[in-house]
């Protein structure tokens, strides 16, 4: 669900897409996916994607996101290409927001429920992704600087804003809970500089930034194409890695154990595509739950923002939280169990 409203009503829409485009609207409909405003737009001249993206996204980011797109359709990696207006360009502005039309990629999108038919492929398609864009020019993020920022002072700061807020929620159903993990990350958050050396000799390489299931377009079978390349940047591989698997196949849910087995499996497949050291299977846990740790998204939008899908982001904070506790209580034997597969051959 978006998070800001749409500034277009349906004649606008017709109006940007004839003037702009070219395009003859038949039908439009708003899709219920990611945080921007989104369309499927039937037209005379075919059907098309239409993304109103938020009011931090402005043209030149976008811009770089069609590039990159460009990029990776003459590598033959599955991506949904950007329509150039009528003068040649990959995005307007409208009213203040980006607006970009993309070629429409039929199939069906999921949240943090992929089924399991597709975990290969998913594996796939991040490693060759890294593959690609190994020498890709993009902005490193996430890196020694950014971690030895990412205090823990910071982390505590912004629990303890979240905190001293919550207290106006007393008669809130949600009350206990959420005072229950905003603790828990407190306390998590402490830790943060034990784990801030798992940082150093690592892979970084320009990456998605959000490879979740929810940017994969799925048909009955495979995965047809990798959408939303806004939050594209350098960093560490296996972030990217062990967030792609967490998020999209709901590790976790209902308080189930954290699979190593089975992530260990998904994290094979990805090697056949993308080389990971040992330093870097070693470091994956810990990489990834610095920053989950610092993480206050759904809190926020649920206490301070007060975001229209609010509920939905506490119930998807609070299963972060449960992760972030599995994760916690078992970071030693998943890392050793990843460091085990540095001796293990992985035939392409």
């Amino acid at each position: 669900m978006a998070l800001e409203k749409s500034v277009l009503a349906e004649a606008e829409l017709r109006d940007i897409l004839a003037n702009a485009y070219g395009l003859h609207l038949v039908e439009p409909k708003r899709l219920s996916l990611g945080s921007a405003n989104c369309y499927k737009a039937r037209c005379d001249e075919g059907v098309f994607f239409v993304k109103e993206y938020q009011s931090e996204y402005d043209m030149d980011r976008v811009k770089k996101e069609a590039e990159l797109v460009a990029y990776l359709r003459t590598q033959d990696f599955p991506v949904a290409n950007f329509i150039l207006t009528t003068d040649g360009r990959s995005c307007i502005s409208v009213l203040g927001r980006t607006l970009a039309v993309q070629e429409f990629v039929d199939g069906q999108c999921y949240l943090n429920d992929l089924p399991r038919r597709y975990r290969k492929d998913c594996a796939i398609y991040l490693g060759m992704l890294h593959r690609i864009l190994k020498d890709y020019p993009m902005e490193t993020s996430m890196d020694e600087k950014w971690v030895e920022i990412a205090t823990s002072a910071n982390a505590s700061e912004k629990i303890d804003a979240l905190l001293a807020v919550l207290e106006e929620y007393k008669d809130d159903p949600n009350y206990e809970r959420i005072r229950e993990d905003l603790r828990f990350k407190k306390e998590l958050s402490a830790k943060i500089a034990d784990m801030r050396s798992y940082y150093k000799g690592i892979t970084y390489t320009p990456s998605h930034g959000d490879y979740t299931a929810c940017q994969l377009i799925c048909d009955d079978e495979r995965v047809r194409a990798v959408i939303d390349f806004t939050t594209a940047t350098k960093l560490p591989a296996v972030w990217e890695l062990m967030r792609s698997y967490v998020q999209s196949f709901g590790a976790c849910q209902n308080g189930a154990p954290f699979d190593v087995e089975d992530f260990c499996d998904y994290v094979n497949v990805y090697r056949k595509y993308f080389e990971l050291t040992e330093r870097d299977l070693e470091a994956m846990p810990y990489v990834y739950l610095v920053q989950l740790a610092r993480s206050s998204y759904g809190y926020k939008e649920y206490l301070v923002q007060k975001t229209e899908n609010r509920d939905a982001l506490l119930e998807f904070a609070t299963w972060r939280t449960g992760v972030c506790r599995e994760v916690y209580t078992r970071i030693e034997e998943i890392s050793a169990a990843l460091v085990r597969l540095a001796k293990e051959r992985t035939d392409l």
